[in-house]
């Protein structure tokens, strides 16, 4: 019996080793794989700034529940302005107002009058500014696309 036990001893010995080098060797295929190598460089589409010519200003109205944005020297051939004015307030956190504007082309000085928070049925929110309001002015025309960015404080 001595002899027949040994026989078994060492068939699970050569069992355990086969499968300990099985495992080892798949450990190392799986280090070793080689992924391809991305050699493109990704390319960002930069958007043009607008010339000195066209300035934005804000003003605060109706005791800061407005602001007025008045932008000068509109780019010939504008067809719209987007608007995005952000900011913090108090007790909302982060908010900001959206629109677009339909400038004609003989306006070079174009006015408007937003408001700091939101209206729903003639009943208005509106939000206390704390720190900048960020404004960020896209004009689109024939040229393609020009941005303005500014911050203001009120």
């Amino acid at each position: 019996m001595k002899n027949s036990q040994k026989k078994i001893v060492i068939i699970l010995l050569l069992v355990i080793i086969l499968v300990i080098g099985f495992i080892l060797v798949n450990i190392s295929n799986k280090k070793t794989e080689k992924k391809p190598v991305n050699n493109q460089v990704e390319t960002e589409s930069v958007v043009p700034t607008t010339d000195a010519s066209t300035v934005a200003t804000l003003n605060s109205s109706n005791g800061g529940k407005e602001v007025i944005l008045k932008i000068e020297g509109i780019p010939n051939n504008t067809v719209s302005v987007d608007y995005e004015l952000s900011y913090s307030t108090k007790q909302q956190g982060f908010q900001g107002v959206i629109g677009t504007i339909s400038p004609d082309n003989t306006e070079k000085v174009f006015e408007k009058k937003i408001t700091l928070g939101t209206c729903s049925s003639g009943k208005c929110v509106y939000h206390e500014v704390v720190g900048v309001i960020k404004t960020t002015l896209k004009f689109s025309g024939d040229y393609g696309v020009k941005i303005l960015e500014k911050e203001f404080t009120l």
